[in-house]
């Protein structure tokens, strides 16, 4: 889709304009570099240590290319409240982050969870990062499986009686098979015996993140725009390649 050249003219001003760049500490903290450790912080660090997922890492840069899309740069009023949009009349997003909907509570910190439903969404930091996670959120693939209730972390133990199967005992407790077997790992035999103590976990069935989509433009501009500007990927693509030209 052709571009008007009146928005081309607008995010190049960001070739040369360093206010353009004010919220890049901001974004690259609240993404992550692309480790797998305990002590960083951000998205990529949390996911990219699931590699079942099938996650791969996210560039920041990413995130700063819907924010010059997004907000039309530092000249709008924008710039200094709702950069990401997020909060405006019709938004959906804002909605789905105070509910913790969508699994957005699985993928938002406890702490930005109760930001978001606390405090003020025209504070520019908050809509970034309300922005990023709700990006996070529509891009994740969900699943409901059964998970260890983490509202009981007690370490149950129920005793086999006659007739008894791990299936039944898990619907008799409250728990899962999988759960019943992992505790049970070390035991040799796979039968069962009356009398013998089994240990487990409670478990519920919760939504868990089994997958992500690809981060491209195109899936990018369909999962969080949602059609909204049908020139949303054009548009991502157009800021991505200006930003090896940026003059800093």
């Amino acid at each position: 889709m052709a571009l008007s050249q009146k928005w081309i003219d607008t995010v190049e001003d960001g070739l040369s304009n360093r206010e353009w760049d004010a919220y890049d500490t901001l974004i690259r903290s609240e993404v992550g570099e692309c480790v797998c450790s305990a002590q960083e912080a951000g998205y990529n660090p949390r996911f990219i240590e699931n590699t079942a997922s099938g996650y791969v890492c996210v560039h920041w840069t990413l995130v700063k290319a819907m924010l010059w899309v997004e907000s039309g740069g530092p000249r709008q009023a924008s710039w200094a409240t709702r950069p990401m949009q997020i909060g405006n009349p019709g938004d959906a997003a804002y909605g789905v982050l105070k509910n913790g909907a969508e699994g957005s509570a699985l993928v938002m910190s406890p702490t930005l969870f109760n930001a978001i439903r606390t405090q003020s969404i025209d504070s520019p930091e908050l809509n970034i990062r309300a922005a990023i996670a709700y990006l996070f959120t529509r891009m994740a693939k969900f699943d409901v499986q059964t998970v260890p209730d983490e509202s009981d972390q007690t370490i149950h133990s129920v005793t086999v009686v006659h007739g008894d199967s791990l299936e039944r005992i898990a619907r008799r407790v409250g728990t899962s098979i999988d759960e019943l077997k992992k505790f049970r790992s070390e035991v040799s035999t796979t039968q069962l015996r009356v009398g013998e103590k089994l240990r487990y976990r409670k478990t519920r069935t919760g939504r868990v993140i089994v997958g992500w989509r690809k981060w491209d433009f195109v899936t990018i501009a369909a999962r969080y725009n949602g059609g909204g500007d049908p020139a949303y990927a054009d548009k991502l693509a157009f800021v991505a390649n200006l930003f090896p030209r940026l003059k800093r």
